[in-house]
């Protein structure tokens, strides 16, 4: 399969995606999926609502596929549909996030795990207490590398409005942490 790196390719690349080209799918599968789902689980912190907002942003995809005019690359533009499905998500469904990372097993753990574990908790906790907006934009900046200009892409947010939301999520998350 040709290289699909650049905007124009891209666009080519839904586009034979959406017809049914098999290839094109796999391709697209590669590379959108891992990087949506780990988004969404990183919002909701559950795996079937995780597994749930990337497929109805997967049909969004596919339903926008003309929409799609390359001034972003695809991975970015799905970034977009996952995160607006995650706002979706939070806002019309009611669902309570959950951040309890314990109870994933009842396994006899070395004592570091546990330490880790339960700094682990303290974070998501501390998460919690942020707003989406603020946690979404730090998790795109923390565990996506994302930039501010590319989270301001995702999020329909200027430059500056982005680094003054990343930097009151910074100053809470730090005061929230240092309370603890």
């Amino acid at each position: 399969m040709s290289d699909f790196s650049n905007s124009a390719s891209e666009k080519k690349l839904l586009l034979l995606a959406k017809k049914g080209e098999v290839l094109a799918v796999k391709y697209l599968m590669n590379l959108l999926l891992k990087p949506g789902h780990a988004i969404a689980w990183r919002i909701l912190r559950n795996q079937a609502d995780a597994e749930e907002v990337v497929q109805e942003a997967m049909l969004q995809l596919w339903r926008s596929a003309e929409q799609f005019e390359g001034k972003s690359s695809l991975k970015t533009y799905f970034t977009k549909i996952v995160m607006r499905e995650c706002n979706s998500f939070l806002k019309y469904r009611h669902k309570k996030e959950s951040f309890d990372t314990l109870n994933e097993t009842h396994e006899e753990i070395a004592h570091f795990q546990i330490d880790l574990r339960l700094h682990q908790e303290i974070i998501q906790q501390s998460l919690e207490k942020l707003s989406s907006k603020q946690r979404m934009a730090l998790v795109l900046w923390v565990f996506h590398d994302m930039t501010a200009e590319e989270i301001g892409q995702v999020m329909d947010l200027n430059k500056n409005a982005v680094d003054q939301l990343l930097w009151r999520a910074k100053v809470s998350l730090r005061k929230e942490l240092a309370e603890r």
